[in-house]
């Protein structure tokens, strides 16, 4: 198979078989009643030059089947996108050098060949919407480039598919050996795949350390299990009906690609997996029939019958689809491995998108910028949930995120695509009997079956399931082979002849050179920067972690995460040098802590600078201030504001309250903790601890309006009602979360000394015995609970609790156990007239 050359295909099989996939292709002299053949035609571009071949136009050649093969299967391990980054840095690369050996080609022959299409003005559409969207995005560099996990979306994203597209569509003929070279990347990838989900890890075998994270039932080459899924439905018409392509290779490929496929959809088991196969059958069975009925109007008598067998794939698929999504069969025992994978209801997702669309109806959020429309307007709604702190980068269908990414303005440069789409489809059935000389050939100009079944599937697809980087690119794919299947007209233009062709031929050399340059500097320095991101996240030592953090800063200086992480890094250090022992030769430790906490301010500022509508940096800002009460004067105050800003960007998030909570509840501990010192001015200290109380218990109810099963914000109001003397109060909060948490022995220990001093003394000898039951080894409930059996005069099972404290070793030589235990065993009690909760306990 040579891939340098120009391809001519035509299909080979003969009408009146009605399986081929390039379907309906009648031997060439197929008479058709009533017609005498017309004298042939010379085709239209033969009459102008004959087509040069260079070097640089095979070289990007290869550049387009590298990137239709490898784009499903790349990854690489070092960055923090293993698939999403790596897929997009290679297309940069590999779409890059195409687009600029196919202009060396142009320069060099002094010839351009356009192959000109209904869905190119689709594709400009959709690319001129997003570039549109990306300069008023709220956050421009992210929809520029996107995350390293979210960037399907993003301009660098849609420019390196839509280089594809045109690199694809103007540099093959027909493109059936793309379409070989597509499903085999698939198949591989489906393969894989699936492999995986049984536990088969081919990886493993290679013992290569760093390969480490491929050893799992989740690890694919496409994205999650559920796009594994999307990506074998939307396969299913390439292979279904590649089943009786010539070439005993390609048949066993196709036969075993729809068993893999389906293998895969029959383990997941969802209903929009199923909903994209079924669009697919579906469409198979409506195209097959509309050629038949054209075919039969052309009286070409090979084809007058109808064979309803050629559906009886389809129809099989659309029949288990329904099944099984009804039965809802669950094959547990494979998929007890697999996680749940979480995202955004229709009708959430739909929330959402209406209220961006209200505020900003042209253009959107920007792309890649959902997270922040969600934080606006979902979280809330997440409200009393499990999922209730969860961040959505995407809703839940492709068409969702276009709304919020782009608005008005990105929906119609989508919609327009797929009535281009349409439009070519219709001409190539419309053309599809005749070739240029007139001559009927079957459907010779018609686009193949799978290609247009496929591409319906990947349509429905997204309606129904939001897009990563692959299903993007196989979209994409499936649009130049659609090209390329329908024969659209390609001109051959002569650059030296025409001055104006020359000029954009020249112009467009350089600012693709230029262009690609920067594209490539900037697309190596992000990607470097990200390894360093991702050593710096799995660093343990802290001084470590700051350098590589440095280095990502120092390479890519508007990645708001680099700047959290570093903040973080920055207290952490802070935290080692305050719990360091006092040298004092060491004439520069004051100086480091200055300097750690102005780092760490600094750090988290710079991150609200670059994205402050992103909530966790205003989040982590009100965390670093939080970090440093009782170090800084004044920045209670200022965390406080920054969470509050944190609360306005997401509101209704009951986790931000019970932040700000926990400010307050910190600063008035350290206020007591001052005062009991012997503090001059300590009545003045708990008058101020009092009124940081009082905001601690106003943003912990407001936590609990908002999540009324928040156990969390529940457990820390009754903090701080205990620490305002309200026992009662203090109780009820516990009571309400110890049903909900009945395996947590520290509960039980807490709720039975607030038992205890609100002379509750039975409920708290029920409690401390529930904690040590829990927990046999909880040494502070038993020495509280012999306390209590002391105080019974129930010394022998007072003593019993002591020695059992002490079999353990971390407590054989407690001097303070040891000692009680000596009492007892004396005879000898302190309680009463001592009081149970004045005994110091263990830790």
């Amino acid at each position: 198979m040579n891939f340098m050359e120009e391809e001519n295909f035509e299909p080979t099989l003969t009408a009146s078989s009605g399986t081929s996939d390039e379907g309906w292709k009648a031997a060439e002299n197929v008479e058709i009643a009533g017609t005498e053949k017309p004298e042939l035609l010379t085709p239209p571009h033969s009459e102008a030059l004959e087509k040069k071949n260079t070097v640089y136009e095979k070289i990007a050649r290869w550049c387009a089947v590298a990137a239709i093969f490898l784009a499903p299967l790349f990854f690489l391990p070092w960055t923090t996108g293993i698939l999403e980054l790596n897929k997009q840095a290679f297309l940069t690369v590999i779409t890059g050098a195409g687009l600029v050996f196919w202009f060396l080609h142009v320069i060099i022959s002094g010839q351009m060949a356009i192959r000109r299409s209904s869905v190119d003005w689709g594709v400009l559409a959709f690319f001129g919407s997003v570039t549109l969207a990306t300069i008023f995005s709220l956050t421009r560099f992210k929809s520029l480039f996107g995350l390293s996990t979210s960037l399907s979306d993003s301009l660098l994203a849609v420019g390196n598919l839509t280089i594809l597209y045109f690199l694809t569509v103007n540099l093959f003929g027909k493109g059936a050996k793309l379409k070989l070279i597509l499903s085999a990347s698939i198949w591989l990838a489906l393969l894989f795949g699936l492999l995986q989900m049984l536990g088969l890890y081919i990886f493993k075998y290679l013992n290569i350390s760093i390969l480490g994270f491929t050893f799992s039932r989740v690890f694919n080459t496409v994205g999650s299990l559920n796009t594994l899924g999307m990506v074998a439905a939307l396969s299913l018409p390439l292979f279904s009906r590649g089943r009786m392509d010539k070439g005993r290779l390609r048949k066993y490929m196709n036969i075993s690609g729809t068993a893999i496929a389906f293998a895969v959809l029959f383990i997941l088991n969802w209903w929009v997996l199923w909903a994209a196969a079924v669009a697919g059958m579906v469409a198979i069975i409506i195209f097959d029939s509309l050629r038949t009925a054209e075919l039969k109007s052309l009286n070409v008598s090979k084809l007058q019958s109808f064979r309803i067998s050629k559906f009886l794939f389809p129809m099989t698929v659309i029949v288990l689809a329904v099944f099984l999504t009804i039965v809802g069969l669950n094959l547990s025992v494979i998929k007890k491995n697999f996680p749940v994978e979480v995202g955004p209801s229709f009708s959430l997702s739909g929330n959402v998108t209406k209220s961006v669309l209200s505020e900003s109806p042209i253009l959107g959020y920007g792309p890649e910028n959902f997270s922040l429309a969600f934080d606006q307007f979902g979280a809330g709604k997440l409200a009393g949930s499990s999922l209730s702190g969860l961040k959505f980068f995407d809703a839940t269908a492709q068409v969702i995120n276009f709304a919020v990414h782009g608005g008005a303005v990105m929906v119609l440069g989508f919609l327009f695509l797929l009535w281009m789409i349409l439009l070519t489809i219709k001409k190539g059935l419309a053309a599809g009997g005749k070739d240029y000389t007139g001559t009927a050939t079957a459907f010779s100009g018609a686009p193949p079956t799978a290609v247009v079944a496929a591409l319906v599937a990947v349509t429905v697809a997204m309606f129904i399931y939001p897009a990563n980087l692959t299903l993007s690119f196989f979209f994409y794919a499936l649009l130049a082979l659609l090209v390329l299947s329908s024969g659209g007209e390609k001109k051959l233009y002569d650059i030296e002849e025409k001055a104006v062709v020359s000029l954009v031929s020249s112009l467009g050399f350089v600012g693709t050179l230029i262009l690609v340059l920067v594209e490539l500097y900037f697309g190596a320095t992000l990607y470097v920067a990200d390894i360093k991101y991702a050593k710096a996240l799995g660093e343990k030592d802290v001084s470590k972690q700051v350098d590589f953090l440095a280095q990502a800063i120092n390479l890519n200086g508007n990645d708001d995460r680099y700047y959290r992480s570093a903040s973080q890094a920055a207290l952490n250090l802070l935290a080692k040098e305050l719990n360091a022992k006092v040298d004092k030769n060491d004439t520069q430790q004051g100086a480091r802590i200055q300097n750690y906490m102005s780092s760490a301010i600094n750090l988290a500022k710079r991150a609200t600078e670059i994205a402050p509508r992103e909530t966790n940096n205003w989040a982590n800002l009100g965390s670093v201030y939080q970090g440093l009460i009782g170090l800084v004067g004044g920045v209670d105050e200022l965390s406080g504001t920054a969470y509050a800003k944190a609360a306005e960007l997401r509101p209704g998030d009951a986790n931000i309250y019970n932040a700000i909570g926990n400010v307050f509840l910190g600063k008035a501990d350290l206020l007591f903790r001052l005062a009991a010192s012997g503090s001059a001015n300590a009545q003045q200290l708990r008058s101020e601890a009092g009124s940081a109380l009082q905001k601690a218990e106003e943003n912990y109810k407001k936590a609990t309006e908002i999540s009324n099963n928040f156990g969390l914000a529940i457990y820390n109001l009754g903090v701080v009602y205990d620490r305002q003397g309200k026992l009662n109060e203090a109780i009820k909060q516990l009571e309400k979360i110890v049903p909900f948490n009945s395996n947590q022995p520290n509960l039980a220990f807490e709720l039975g000394l607030l038992y205890y001093r609100n002379n509750q003394k039975n409920k708290a000898f029920d409690q401390l015995q529930r904690a040590i039951l829990l927990s046999p080894n909880f040494s502070n409930a038993r020495w509280y609970l012999a306390l209590l059996f002391e105080e019974r005069k129930d010394l022998p099972s007072a003593i019993e609790q002591l020695e059992k404290i002490m079999d353990l070793p971390e407590n054989k030589d407690n001097q303070v156990v040891s000692g009680k235990l000596n009492e007892l065993k004396s005879g000898r009690t302190t309680i009463p007239p001592q009081k149970v909760l004045d005994q110091k306990p263990l830790q």
